[in-house]
């Protein structure tokens, strides 16, 4: 069977299984798979890893309809394993790209479980400028330094929902980096 066969019957055959099964607890039990220490392959003892990978993608594929045309945009993907990985990134053919990803983290023993995709903010020039910075601002907040100088994608031991939260508001990212105040304050007597 040629591969864009087997693909399309294996998309119709995950998305029959995902409509007859809780999602949240498949991915619930995925984690706890993982984070006990699951590795690939991954088959009928852990198919709700294999299912919780495939809703994700197939939820930033509806997401993207058209993402070549559309220019560059921010990502930042979660993958899990014994401590959960956050890959934050650019990207203007994230189909390829995520697919690339996938298979590179499945290799040392870690699942696609949560991923977050922008809209388009400008040419993928323009949007590596703002990547760089977001990259570095990230080590300063999480870690508290840049190792060796290097800004690394790869965050190791953090939480996906507090980095893409981050990446969506960069200007609370850049509060934290400096250490002023999350929220303005108001005026003193006399301003």
């Amino acid at each position: 069977m040629p591969r864009m066969q087997r693909k399309g019957f294996h998309d119709a055959l995950m998305a029959q299984w995902a409509e007859g099964t809780d999602t949240e607890a498949a991915r619930a039990k995925a984690i706890a798979d993982l984070r006990a220490g699951a590795v690939p392959p991954w088959g009928h003892k852990h198919e709700e890893i294999v299912l919780t990978s495939y809703l994700v993608r197939e939820r930033l594929r509806r997401e993207l309809p058209d993402p070549e045309r559309e220019g560059g945009r921010l990502y930042v993907l979660g993958f899990q394993g014994l401590r959960p990985v956050v890959k934050v990134g650019t990207t203007s053919n994230p189909e390829r790209q995520f697919n690339a990803y996938e298979i590179q983290a499945r290799n040392l023993g870690f699942a696609l479980v949560d991923g977050w995709v922008s809209e388009p903010l400008g040419t993928r020039k323009e949007v590596f400028g703002q990547e760089a910075y977001i990259l570095e601002s990230l080590h300063f907040v999480l870690n508290g330094h840049l190792i060796g100088g290097r800004i690394f994608e790869w965050f190791h031991g953090h939480d996906f929902q507090r980095i893409k939260e981050l990446v969506q508001e960069p200007d609370q990212l850049v509060m934290e980096r400096f250490g002023a105040p999350a929220k303005p304050t108001a005026p003193g007597p006399g301003e």
